[in-house]
């Protein structure tokens, strides 16, 4: 577990005023596991480091490699899917 942030704090790192995701949203997205955190007494905690390592797949670097060769996949991969 990396560093814990108040998931207030780290929407208003993360999003543009008028974009950013109330309490209720990041509860959401954790109970889900979009993104990395825990829900400590109510209050929704955003692991800010592992978020930070995570691209739109929700895997981390490591994680993204092509099954065929092992080697990490370029942005095209990415985007073809």
């Amino acid at each position: 577990m990396g560093k814990l942030v108040k998931g207030i704090t780290w929407a208003k790192e993360q999003f543009e005023k008028g974009s950013r995701p109330g309490k209720e949203k990041i509860l959401e997205w954790i109970e889900a596991e979009h993104i990395p955190g825990q829900i400590i007494a109510g209050e929704p905690y955003v692991d800010a480091d592992r978020f930070a390592i995570r691209d739109h797949t929700g895997k981390t670097p490591a994680q993204n490699t092509s099954a065929n060769d092992g080697q990490p996949k370029t942005g095209m991969d990415l985007l073809a899917g």
